[in-house]
């Protein structure tokens, strides 16, 4: 009897074990996916929302800013790129501030981190060769920013961009998530996923990137939260022999914010042109706002918001 006992204890911890590992090896379950943001026919934001940066402020009757930006991407003309601010106290309704844009040249991809009573922005910016760089900007009000810090710089044939700023609680240190790489050189291309790390917000620019993945096929828009005692790490993905010309997001997971990450099982998340993820924890709950687009070929697209357990 104690022997059977025994054997089935050991086959209940095996079974226990297994589903645990499961469990680390996927992505949360999608249990919300909501429609939250779309830009205004005729208006400076109208077909192109694409990313939503959202920090918990509690600022001026709303409980979160969220800062958004367009897709003009290979495009010359910098007056295009623009960056606007929408509220919400429900993560779901969204009032847009009535006097956006509040960056109004030069702007894709701004991510924002509040610290210490300060908004603290990055984006980048691009030159007339299309290169792209990173910039940081700061606000104490989240409507005026400046002090302009160039994080990293330009080089020729090469994209820096895409960046995804965290706080990360666990060890009190700032990460900056982007992309680098060389998507228009003839041949040898590379996309990088990098991440630059320090203490101190303002000394990140003078800190070495550290690669964390890479491919020899499209691969961007890093993002990065901490959820159940691991950390995500979301990827847009776009390839002919993976995704039969599509745009997906793809997670990994690793125990290290900067550590090795692996691909989750349950790869790709979202799959329907689907790009551009930012992930966040807000009450204990994982919400990824992500670009959907409508219309690929003429570049229309919206903003949805999932929420995940």
């Amino acid at each position: 009897m104690i022997t059977k006992k025994i054997a089935l204890l050991m086959v209940l911890a095996l079974m226990c074990n297994s589903f645990l590992f499961a469990q680390k090896g996927t992505y949360p379950k999608i249990i919300d996916n909501d429609l939250i943001f779309e830009g205004d026919k005729c208006s400076w934001d109208a077909d192109s929302v694409h990313t939503f940066s959202i920090v918990e402020a509690n600022k001026d009757g709303y409980k979160y800013w969220a800062y958004y930006a367009l897709d003009h991407y290979n495009e010359r003309d910098s007056q295009i790129r623009k960056g606007g601010l929408a509220r919400s106290n429900d993560l779901v309704h969204w009032v847009k501030y009535d006097h956006n844009p509040i960056i109004s040249n030069n702007c894709r991809w701004p991510t924002v981190v509040f610290h210490n009573e300060t908004f603290y922005m990055f984006y980048a910016e691009y030159n007339d060769e299309v290169d792209s760089r990173i910039v940081m900007l700061n606000s104490k009000d989240g409507l005026t920013f400046e002090n302009k810090i160039i994080i990293t710089t330009y080089t020729k044939g090469e994209q820096n961009q895409n960046p995804f700023i965290y706080f990360d609680s666990n060890d009190n240190n700032f990460y900056l998530f982007y992309y680098n790489g060389t998507e228009r050189a003839e041949k040898d291309k590379k996309w990088n996923i990098y991440v630059k790390k320090s203490d101190d917000i303002l000394t990140l620019k003078d800190k070495e990137p550290i690669e964390v993945i890479s491919s020899n096929e499209t691969m961007a828009a890093p993002s990065v939260a901490f959820y159940n005692g691991k950390y995500y790490l979301l990827v847009e993905e776009f390839n002919d022999s993976k995704t039969q010309d599509r745009w997906v997001t793809n997670a990994f997971y690793s125990d290290k914010i900067d550590g090795e990450y692996k691909s989750v099982s349950n790869n790709p998340i979202l799959d329907d042109n689907d790009a551009c993820a930012f992930q966040y924890v807000f009450d204990n709950n994982l919400y990824v706002s992500y670009s959907h687009a409508i219309n690929l070929k003429e570049s229309i697209w919206n903003l949805r918001m999932l929420r995940l357990k």
